[in-house]
């Protein structure tokens, strides 16, 4: 049979070849196309893979994260990293290690694996998961708060489309990373835009979980864009696929729950509904405390500050805002840490401890111009200027009530 009959019109010839000469390993759709072709079972097509085979030991992998054992895909592949081995079984090993640990929220540990499962793969020439690696660096450097992860991800983007055979899924995946890191850039328009592509690429967008992780990215980007109906309407079919899968495969507390948890009451404390906000910030602790995640747990209690602020509970806005402060540090959360900063000048200011307030915006100030957020330092400065300003016109009114 020739290249072209095997692949038909499901599959390129390109494809077959890279499959039969091991440059690529077959998709499960893939593998069974081909034997279908040939008229032979799938298992005559694999070799009897020995218990510690690199088949055997990359596919366990594969299956852990497949089942989002996100434990024990760290400890595994840390123990295979720590072995040693064939080049591929290592460089397997550090991608799933780094995969796993940005789902647990562990994204400096991450990207130190992600790196070296790049480098590696480098090494044999197997550009697909090069790709794949650079794209979860781009995720992990975002979670770090890290400028670099837009230049990163982009990267992985243009070289996953050069390379064929590609899997739309993968694709669509690289695009909802990208809308994510987009969002957190505040490039709001940018973000949705990539959003969409995922949900427009062909069978890219399947699971449960993919789908709502891009509502979720949608809403949030229609919410920066201050359309709050659009992204409460998102976020609660976010929310609703979340929990229908959990229904489905119970499996421990991630993290994509408690967030879209964290930002329904965000967009709600938005609309003015603050009752109704305040529940789902409680919500998005505990979950995140079921997970044990503790980063990402600095945003939810800034905004619960935010709404304390909003109802002028100063004292409990200002013990919130605190405690997300010592949050974000302990977690080199450094952005979340001086929006913090920033929020805590503004309590102390609308309580009138002034040399507090002067403290709290000049420590935001410098965190923001050491970073390089120009942008964001100069909306500390704004801010900082319209307590001056409230300040000025109560000393002024104090002295004209005297008078």
């Amino acid at each position: 049979m020739s290249l072209a009959d095997v692949a038909g019109r499901e599959l390129t010839r390109q494809a077959v070849h890279l499959i039969e000469s091991g440059k690529v390993r077959p998709t499960a759709r893939s593998l069974s196309l081909i034997a279908s072709r040939l008229g032979v079972p799938e298992a005559a097509l694999l070799p009897p893979p020995g218990p510690d085979s690199d088949q055997r030991v990359i596919g366990d992998l594969e299956r852990l994260t497949e089942l989002q054992d996100h434990v024990a895909v760290r400890d595994q592949a840390r123990r295979l990293v720590a072995l040693g081995g064939t080049p591929e079984r290592t460089a397997f090993a550090h991608h799933y290690a780094g995969r796993a640990l940005y789902a647990l929220a562990q994204p400096v540990e991450a990207v130190v694996h992600l790196r070296e499962a790049r480098d590696r793969f480098e090494g044999l020439r197997n550009h697909w998961w090069v790709a794949e690696s650079m794209d979860w660096e781009a995720i992990a450097l975002n979670m770090q708060e890290d400028p670099k992860a837009l230049r990163v991800g982009r990267r992985a983007l243009r070289r996953y489309r050069s390379l064929e055979p590609r899997r739309p899924e993968t694709e669509a995946r690289i695009l909802e990373h990208l809308g994510t890191i987009c969002y957190v850039r505040r490039d709001y328009e940018r973000g949705r835009d990539y959003y969409e592509e995922a949900l427009g690429v062909e069978g890219g967008v399947r699971e449960l979980t993919r789908i709502a992780r891009v509502y979720h990215g949608m809403a949030m980007c229609h919410h920066g864009l201050r359309d709050l109906r659009m992204a409460r309407e998102l976020l609660f079919k976010a929310l609703t696929l979340y929990e229908a899968e959990q229904r489905i495969a119970p499996a421990p507390m991630r993290m994509d729950r408690p967030r879209a948890e964290a930002d329904m009451g965000l967009v709600l404390m938005d609309e003015g509904e603050l009752e109704r906000a305040e529940g789902f910030l409680r919500d998005a602790l505990d979950h995140y405390a079921a997970a044990g995640i503790e980063r990402l747990q600095s945003h939810t209690l800034l905004t619960l500050g935010e709404l304390r602020q909003r109802q002028r509970r100063f004292d409990e806005a200002l013990h919130f805002v605190i405690e997300a402060i010592d949050c974000a540090l302990s977690n080199t959360e450094m952005l979340t840490a001086a929006t913090g900063y920033r929020q805590l000048g503004e309590l102390y200011g609308a309580r009138g401890d002034h040399d507090l307030a002067d403290s709290a915006f000049q420590r935001a100030f410098g965190m923001l111009q050491e970073a390089g957020m120009e942008e964001r330092a100069g909306e500390v400065m704004r801010a900082y200027e319209r307590v001056l300003a409230e300040r000025r016109e109560a000393r002024r009114r104090s002295r004209t009530a005297s008078a």
